[in-house]
């Protein structure tokens, strides 16, 4: 009796002890009418705190009815006078003056520094009456910094049909963006493709510019910039060099939580003597299980310099998995 009287005490102490341990880890917050909750703290936009509770579900609350937030995760915080940091929520910090909070699925690097990576995958094949292949490669990294973002997008595009190429592109693409003031930035991008079949054997376009954010939270952002260029290209053993200027707009917007994002991106590079590129992506991306989406994609690329028997526009419509880690 006595030994199962010990094991009892033993079993209550240890969940009390675990729940103890589950409350001082979990994230709170006070409301305005004094009431506290706890839970996860998913992040703060468009004037909303969103707050999984685990027993009442994902809350979304009104941000002027938080007085305060505590969590021992590292944000990054973007307040109302456009400062950017990577901090702990601590009972401290005003609430009513954050812009934006963020803390998705990234790997934090030291203490101020955020990495988020992305890798897309579409694949078909065909055989019998016609024999097709078809690969379409994409990745994406970046890096968030309290005053800056650097972003390495890539992207491989490969097509044979009865054994003859269609496709066989390539391109590279890295971005860095350094906030001076609220939502402006200095942008630097340095561009590369690559189409063998259309004799462009190398083009790089290097672009400096500026920028705005219009807005960034949860469920939408807005990004813009206008830069020079320089297009330098080499095909057919011919090099060429042109300024240019350029402009680019990114917008995305998520719905149900999330769970669906809807995005369009594109980039116009006008060479000022003759001829203009223009790139355009747009595309669903659907969160069935956390971390891997269904996408469904339209990209569209018109080049008005191509040579002789090439079509100048080329769209391509793509369905495909992506992994976010």
């Amino acid at each position: 009796m006595n030994i199962r009287r010990t094991i009892y005490k033993t079993q209550v102490v240890a969940l009390f002890l675990t729940a103890v341990a589950a409350y001082a880890s979990a994230d709170k917050i006070e409301l305005s009418n004094g009431d506290r909750l706890t839970g996860t703290l998913i992040g703060i936009s468009g004037q909303l705190v969103e707050f999984d509770t685990g027993y009442a579900g994902l809350l979304r609350i009104q941000q002027d009815h938080v007085t305060t937030i505590e969590s021992d995760k590292r944000f990054l915080i973007v307040s109302d006078d456009g400062s950017r940091n990577a901090v702990n929520f601590a009972a401290s910090i005003d609430v009513s003056s954050i812009q934006m909070a963020r803390s998705d699925a990234e790997i934090l690097l030291g203490g101020a520094s955020v990495l988020s990576n992305e890798v897309d995958l579409s694949a078909s094949y065909s055989t019998g009456n016609s024999s097709t292949q078809v690969y379409l490669l994409t990745t994406e990294s970046q890096l968030t910094r309290p005053e800056s973002e650097h972003v390495l997008k890539s992207a491989f595009h490969f097509d044979v049909a009865e054994g003859e190429q269609l496709k066989n592109q390539l391109n590279v693409n890295y971005k860095t963006r350094n906030f001076f003031r609220d939502k402006w930035f200095y942008a630097l991008n340095a561009d590369g493709f690559r189409d063998p079949l259309k004799a462009i054997d190398l083009r790089v376009a290097p672009t400096l510019g500026i920028g705005h954010r219009f807005w960034d939270h949860t469920y939408s952002a807005l990004t813009v910039e206008i830069g020079v260029a320089a297009i330098f290209e080499q095909s057919d053993e011919l090099t060429s060099e042109r300024p240019a200027v350029s402009w680019e707009l990114d917008f995305t917007r998520r719905f149900f939580g999330g769970r669906l994002e809807a995005f369009h991106e594109h980039r116009l590079l006008t060479a000022i003597d003759d001829g203009f590129v223009f790139d355009s992506s747009n595309g669903l991306k659907y969160a069935f299980v956390q971390n891997i989406s269904l996408n469904l994609l339209a990209n569209l690329k018109h080049d008005t310099n191509v040579p002789e028997g090439f079509d100048k526009t080329d769209i391509t419509y793509v369905t495909g998995i992506g992994l976010t880690f």
